[in-house]
């Protein structure tokens, strides 16, 4: 059975405008005494587009192209605060609900494996195997609490607070708040053979700590070219071709328009896979929901992934963010793909030049 590695996110999308750029601002409270609360970090899901909230629980945060994800309040003693639709949110003022530390009951279960081995799975499959995903560091992981259930064979896990990455391949700083991780086995083991799913959702923002070295922008130009985001954009651009990609259906290569109609409108593009066509529907058996198409994608001719459509129209926005992260799964390269190998979503590519200071 083939392993569904796709990469799922809480996030919400919206459309983008790069005409000009946009701002975000407003006033951040306690919910209960509506006293203003200094220390906020606001930023955009999976972006390096962070600022914090000042004395007077204000804070402006400027965009230069609309993205598809939400907006974050996170404070140590509050719960995190999410907006779904950020950039049509008319409301200048925030409210945040203080945490209530409370007591859990400890259930004590009898556990085979140690954390020491649930940790290692717990990396290899979060971070990842990949030269990237083997230079990350967790900095806290003793706030990620792991568990298995012997009778379901599921390894999961969530941390307390957020926990802080050293990613020192592509030298980013994310913080990630995991709000779930899962491994399904076919038995009761860690062996990584006998999975058939892992999951994991959470929130996310980067920070970059060497942004003029050209090491590091030539590996995340190899990491970015790879990935589905680089695909989408260039999907929508009609140069899937000039970029090193191609499309195939049952083994035969194909052009997009046979498949794909792109809609380009002011503020985004709309992609929906045209009916009546003999794009591939071969069963899926690990989904229950009506399948639009199976594509194969190759870039330049050695790295293979898979694209499943749960749906069969969805928005990409100016940094190849699909609007329906859930409805769109890949496999094979563009799957595999974990933690470790994450760019912020508003991570665009620039030619990188010897003249390029470096740090």
């Amino acid at each position: 059975m083939r392993m569904i590695k796709n990469l799922l996110f809480i996030i919400t999308f919206v459309v983008f405008q790069s005409l000009q750029a946009q701002t975000i601002e407003g006033t951040v409270y306690d919910a209960k005494t509506r006293a203003p609360i200094e220390g906020v970090a606001i930023y955009l899901n999976g972006t390096s587009i962070i600022t914090t909230s000042n004395h007077n629980g204000t804070f402006r945060l400027v965009v230069a192209d609309r993205i598809n994800t939400a907006l974050v309040f996170s404070h140590l003693s509050y719960e995190s605060l999410l907006i779904e639709k950020p950039f049509e949110h008319s409301e200048k003022v925030f409210y945040m609900k203080e945490k209530v530390n409370t007591l859990l009951e400890a259930k004590i279960t009898a556990d085979r494996f140690s954390r020491a081995e649930k940790m290692k799975v717990f990396k290899e499959q979060f971070l990842g195997e990949t030269d990237a995903g083997k230079s990350c560091v967790i900095l806290n992981e003793d706030e990620i609490v792991l568990n298995y259930d012997h009778e379901a064979f599921i390894l999961s896990g969530y941390s307390n607070n957020p926990i802080v990455v050293e990613n020192r391949y592509l030298a980013y700083l994310v913080t990630f708040d995991l709000n779930s991780f899962s491994v399904q086995y076919t038995e009761n083991t860690l062996n990584i053979s006998k999975a058939t799913k892992v999951v994991f959702q959470g929130i996310s923002s980067f920070v970059d700590q060497n942004p003029y070295n050209i090491m590091y922008a030539q590996r995340r130009e190899n990491v970015y070219l790879r990935s589905s985001r680089h695909f989408w954009k260039n999907l929508v651009a009609n140069t899937l071709e000039e970029s090193s990609f191609r499309i195939f259906n049952r083994n035969r290569t194909v052009a997009p328009d046979q498949y794909f109609l792109v809609s380009d409108l002011p503020q985004w593009k709309v992609v929906l896979i045209l009916p009546e066509t003999n794009i591939n529907l071969r069963h899926f058996a690990v989904h229950e929901r009506p399948i639009y198409g199976v594509l194969n994608i190759s870039y330049k001719s050695r790295y293979d992934s898979e694209v499943v459509f749960l749906t069969n129209r969805f928005s990409i926005d100016a940094y190849g963010n699909p609007d329906v992260i859930d409805k769109i799964i890949f496999f094979g390269d563009m799957g595999d793909q974990r933690f470790g190998e994450m760019l912020p979503l508003n991570f665009t590519n620039t030619e990188v030049t010897q003249e390029s200071p470096i740090r």
